[in-house]
């Protein structure tokens, strides 16, 4: 018997999408492929696993208030970021979008250490997600076309 019909019905969409997202990813070439296909694959187990915990557990979701302030700011960041990362750059966009994303989602909950924590380790996650992609992986990521000289 299902006890949480969300999460089943959640993953079978995204079985849905990952059959749709193999064809796809049987589109490109050999090399090209490589990455589609194992992020389908972990979007597959991951679904997998949601059905089968979708008959044993039951989640209740209970109705928070929602802050329509904080969606609102939360949204114009994600516009912003969007908006200023060619112009800006990936690194700049990143680091300033990430943590305004921490102060409006902490709204004075948290101590003031620990939000200085989040986005010391944030900024340093951003920084090395910025070289690992483009050192590492050779994706180049936009520099920024306010610092092209």
């Amino acid at each position: 018997m299902i006890k949480d019909k969300i999460s089943f019905v959640s993953g079978i969409g995204f079985i849905i999408l990952c059959i749709i997202l193999f064809y796809e990813a049987s589109q490109l070439s050999v090399f090209g492929s490589v990455f589609p296909y194992a992020i389908t694959s972990i979007l597959l187990i991951l679904s997998i696993l949601l059905i089968l915990r979708s008959f044993k557990l039951e989640i209740e979701v209970s109705n928070e208030h929602l802050n329509k302030i904080k969606i609102t700011l939360l949204s114009i960041t994600f516009f912003a970021w969007i908006y200023f990362l060619e112009r800006a750059g990936f690194i700049l966009t990143s680091l300033i979008a990430f943590n305004l994303l921490v102060i409006i989602n902490c709204e004075g909950k948290i101590p003031f250490k620990k939000v200085v924590f989040y986005m010391v380790t944030g900024s340093l996650f951003v920084v090395l997600l910025y070289f690992g992609f483009k050192n590492l992986l050779l994706v180049p990521l936009p520099e920024g076309l306010w610092f092209r000289s």
